[in-house]
């Protein structure tokens, strides 16, 4: 019951929206573009809102790399530079801080491949 709440969430916030809010939703979710390069990811620090879905673009400027985040489904490879790019979603369900990184060995500073995504609460139900 609960999941199905967060669920119905981002289409109640739609019908309370203008016509302008609305029209931009329906154009589908905000793309964020992330490099990988040399043991980091630009950028390394997202901020989405509670109950959007972004699509995040991944490539690589040198080798191939991986993605994930930690505590989700997300894990994928990002292909080595001029080989194209790898996208997945990401819906801001729940607030908080959710840690990616590059979970494939890709040199002495693949430990320190890691970003940060956070998910801000809505201030829906606030008073004032």
């Amino acid at each position: 019951m609960f999941i199905r709440m967060l669920l119905l969430l981002p289409l109640l916030a739609l019908t309370t929206t203008s016509s302008g809010a609305a029209r931009a939703q329906s154009q589908g979710p905000r793309v964020i573009e992330i490099s990988a390069e040399r043991f980091e990811f630009w950028p390394s620090e997202i901020t989405v809102a509670e109950g959007e879905e972004v699509e995040l673009r991944l490539r690589s400027d040198d080798t191939i790399h991986g993605f994930r985040i930690i505590g989700t489904g997300t894990n994928l490879a990002i292909p080595k530079r001029g080989k194209g790019f790898a996208t997945t979603r990401f819906i801001g369900a729940v607030p908080g801080r959710y840690t990616f990184e590059c979970n494939r060995m890709c040199g002495a500073g693949h430990n320190f491949m890691r970003g940060v995504l956070i998910v801000r609460p809505s201030s829906r139900g606030t008073g004032p």
